[in-house]
This record gives structure tokens, C-alpha cells and sequence, in this order.
């Protein structure tokens, strides 16, 4: 239950910022310009297919909505910063470029300054065109509702910005999710495990503002969304439990979900029956683990390490290239395309119509365009924008590099066009280093030189920050 209402809580946020203010040169570092806006994307009935799985898939009907939500930041000069946030599975990069390009023709925000970040929820729509149809095809159409739409809530965010501040504290938090990469008998399979790489760095980004809704909280975390089970519904997965809970508890609030370095993490827990670690696969759990994360995030607002941010926004955006090691040959993709042909006559899958798509539409590319997105909050929180399904490792690489007191690493962010190891998965290789590539239509896996080549680009983001 809400413990004021939203009036209440109205008012003394605006006596909160007015006394802020009034205390001189301090507070005016501290006193930001933010809007916000939300806008409900879920498709019709058999609109479009659902992404996330490699079968057929068509919602009938929705656990919860899907959301799209824009969250504007305006620094004490005037510069502005767009945050992005969608349930969808990924984003594809025409997609990310059209809305920069419409953002930057109608309010003058710069590329840099816009950043997209998909929850990378299952149950959402297909809307990339670069990824295997067998993981769902897309409706052009559908894809242009959504930019209409995310460009509609970026015009009510900018129109809406009225003065705040940000707090920005994290947790290490670990109660829903683990490594995916099984190793058994030197090779990596599927299913949970507690001892591999995980990232529970669960940054909170506080703020409040005068006007409604007068307290945003922004979450991120690095865990698959994979949880709802086979259900033919839409769903934002446990991301979207967690922002219901949230609202529901704080007053006058909205919550909002980034996702994290969790492209080797899904969520699990204890089968009551076995007390074995499983894989959650139905809606319930979602919900659950939804609602525990959201629990911890209350327990740190109200007792854990909050620090002040200054209106200073400075953002940067380097381009570089990521190596490919060895092509798949021409026979290997053949073998894949056309399983009959080969002895035991296989049964298709979703590898059968990522190679075929792949034989139809062969990719040229001699290496992988990778972009870094970063944000400076303040002279102490340093935000990473990392394209691609990125890996636990990254997180701790990332943070390390940060010149600031703070960092926080949000993944899947603008487009998604592989799944972004460090060298160890590389080398061992799996789904996240290996397989996966063929979903994406990548040549070849990349190499053990993706450290060096990511840092760079990294550090060319940074150094344009400072």
C-alpha cells in the first residue's frame, strides 16, 4: 500500500527541489532537467511473430504489456541526453539509426547523446532484420508502429522535462540467476552453474523530480529473461514484474529496466520436488523473481549508499572492429541447410533455416563493426553503453576501466548483432562463443584478440569523455 498520495508526494517533492535550489551554487550543480514518457507497444494478435526461440511462435493475447519508455536528461548547460528503454528482444541497427537521425533533425540531440537499450525479453516482437527468421521474422510494419511510437514518447519526454536530481547507488545482487555454460567432460553445455561467471552488479539510478511521476527509479541487471516457459503471450518476463512492484510500493513512482552483461545468464531456482538448481520456465517464476529483485532494490533505497550526481552530462560514441577467426566452409553450411542429405537424415531446426537464410543472403563482411556508447554523469558515475548479447565477464572489465568513483555497464544496447564473449568463451567455446554466430549470420567465430580489440574502442569513448 502507498504510504502518501500522489499529491502529497507532489508537493513535497517540489518543496524538496525549491529548498534544494535555494541553497545556492551546491544545489544548482546537482539540479537537473528530466522528462519522462511510456507508451504500451504490444503487438495485435498474430501481428507479428514472437523472438526469442527458435520455433514458431504467435501470441494470443498478453501476460502484461509491452512498454516503451524515454527518459530525458538535461544537464545545467542545456545538454541533453535520451534514454531508450524497449521490450523487445533487441534492437536492429536501421532502426537505431532512423530514430537518431529523426531525434537529431527535430530537437538537435546529437547521435551520442541517444542511447536504445532493449530488455532483451522472449516473449516480445521480431524486429530486427539482420538475425535468423527461424528466431522470428519480422513485420515491416509493425516495425514502423514502433519507431512511430518511440519517437511520440521522445516529444512528450523533452516537453515534460522539469527539475531533479539523480542519485546513483548498485548492489551485488544474485538471487535470481546464474551462468548458463555447464562445463561437462571438457565441453560446455547448457544448464545452470553456480561457479561460473556471473555479473550481480545491480546499479539503481534514483530520481526526483517536480512533476508526475515525481520519482523514477531506474534498475539494471545482467540476466537473461528467458523465464516465462512456453507460453504463446506476450510478456516483458521478470523485467516487467519488477517494475510493477516497484511502482506499486514507492510512491508517485515509475521503474524502468536496463539490462546488463547477462548473455551467459538465465534465471533459476530450486525445484521443490529435486532441490536441484533448473532453468525458470513458467510464468510464475518470472513473476517471482521479478518481484525478489525488486525487493532488494527497496531494501537498498531505503538502507544502502545513495550519492548525489551533478547536472553535467558529456557523452561520447567510438566506432571500431572486432576480428573473425576461421570462415565456416562452404560444406559445413551446406550440412546444416540440407540435413536429409546427410547419413541418419537429421530432423530441420532452426540451424536448417539459419543456414538456408544465410545461403540466400551470404554475408561479406571482412570484420564486425562494433560500437561503445558512453555517458558521463557528473564528475563520478560513468555509464557504458555496450552493443550486442554481451557476457558477465565484461562487467568487472568494463567497470575497471572507468577513469570514475562509479560505473555502470548497460547491455544490449542500440544494435544487437551477435553475442559478445571475452577470449576464455571464445576459447572454449559453446553457444555464447561458437554456435550462436550462426543466428546472426556472422562468417565466422570471432578471435582470442577480442579483449585488446573491445578495450580500444573503449578507451577511445572514454578519452573523449574527460
Amino acid at each position: 500500500m502507498k504510504k502518501t498520495s500522489s499529491f502529497a508526494t507532489a508537493v513535497a517533492v517540489f518543496l524538496g527541489l525549491s529548498c534544494l535550489v535555494a541553497r545556492g551554487d551546491e544545489a544548482n550543480d546537482r539540479t537537473w532537467s528530466i522528462g519522462y514518457a511510456e507508451a504500451d507497444i504490444t503487438p495485435e494478435p498474430r501481428q507479428v511473430q514472437m523472438s526469442g526461440f527458435g520455433r514458431e511462435r504467435y501470441a494470443q493475447g498478453a501476460v502484461a504489456p509491452l512498454l516503451t519508455q524515454v527518459v530525458t536528461l538535461r544537464d545545467r548547460d542545456g545538454n541533453t541526453g535520451i534514454l531508450v528503454a524497449a521490450d523487445i528482444l533487441e534492437f536492429d541497427r536501421i532502426m537505431v539509426e532512423a530514430i537518431r537521425r529523426t531525434i537529431n533533425h527535430k530537437h538537435r540531440i546529437p547521435t551520442e547523446n541517444i542511447m536504445l537499450a532493449a530488455s532483451h525479453t522472449h516473449w516480445g516482437p521480431a524486429v530486427r532484420f539482420h538475425v535468423s527468421y527461424s528466431i522470428g521474422a519480422p513485420n515491416v510494419w509493425y516495425m514502423g508502429l514502433l519507431e512511430e511510437k518511440i519517437l511520440a514518447a521522445v516529444d512528450a519526454a523533452i516537453e515534460g522535462l522539469s527539475p531533479a536530481t539523480i542519485e546513483y547507488g548498485y548492489m551485488d545482487f544474485r538471487g535470481i540467476g546464474c551462468n548458463r555454460r555447464l562445463p561437462i567432460d571438457g565441453k560446455i553445455t547448457w544448464g545452470p552453474y553456480r561457479e561460473g561467471s556471473f555479473d550481480g552488479h545491480t546499479p539503481i539510478l534514483r530520481i526526483r523530480r517536480n512533476a508526475e511521476p515525481g520519482q523514477l527509479v531506474l534498475v539494471g541487471h545482467a540476466c537473461h529473461p528467458t523465464s516465462s516457459g512456453p507460453i504463446q503471450k506476450w510478456s516483458p518476463d521478470y523485467p516487467g514484474a519488477m517494475r510493477d512492484r516497484l511502482a506499486g510500493e514507492l510512491p508517485d513512482a515509475k521503474a524502468v529496466f536496463v539490462q546488463g552483461c547477462g548473455g551467459d545468464a538465465k534465471v533459476v531456482h530450486k525445484d521443490p520436488d529435486t532441490g536441484k538448481l533448473v532453468f525458470s520456465n513458467d510464468p510464475d517464476s518470472a513473476k517471482a523473481a521479478g518481484e525478489k529483485l525488486a525487493g532488494s532494490v527497496l531494501t537498498h533505497l531505503e538502507t544502502g549508499r545513495m550519492i548525489p550526481l551533478d547536472a553535467e552530462l558529456a557523452c561520447s560514441l567510438a566506432t571500431g572492429q572486432i576480428s573473425y577467426g576461421q570462415c565456416w566452409s562452404p560444406e559445413e553450411i551446406e550440412r546444416q541447410a540440407y540435413p536429409e542429405r546427410t547419413k541418419g537424415r537429421q530432423r530441420r531446426s532452426w540451424q536448417t533455416w539459419a543456414a538456408r537464410q544465410s545461403l540466400a543472403l551470404p554475408y561479406s563482411g571482412e570484420s564486425f563493426r562494433y560500437d561503445v556508447q558512453v555517458w558521463k554523469l557528473g564528475d563520478r558515475l560513468m555509464v557504458f553503453g555496450m552493443e550486442g548479447e554481451i557476457c558477465s565477464p565484461w562487467g568487472p572489465m568494463l567497470r575497471a576501466m572507468a577513469p570514475t568513483e562509479q560505473a555502470m555497464v548497460i547491455g544490449y544496447a542500440n544494435s544487437t548483432g551477435s553475442y559478445i564473449p571475452d577470449k576464455r568463451i571464445v576459447r572454449e567455446g559453446g553457444y555464447e562463443g561458437l554456435t550462436s554466430q550462426h543466428v546472426y549470420f556472422l562468417p565466422a567465430p570471432f578471435t582470442e584478440n577480442i579483449d585488446d580489440e573491445i578495450k580500444q574502442i573503449v578507451s577511445r569513448a572514454i578519452d573523449a569523455v574527460k
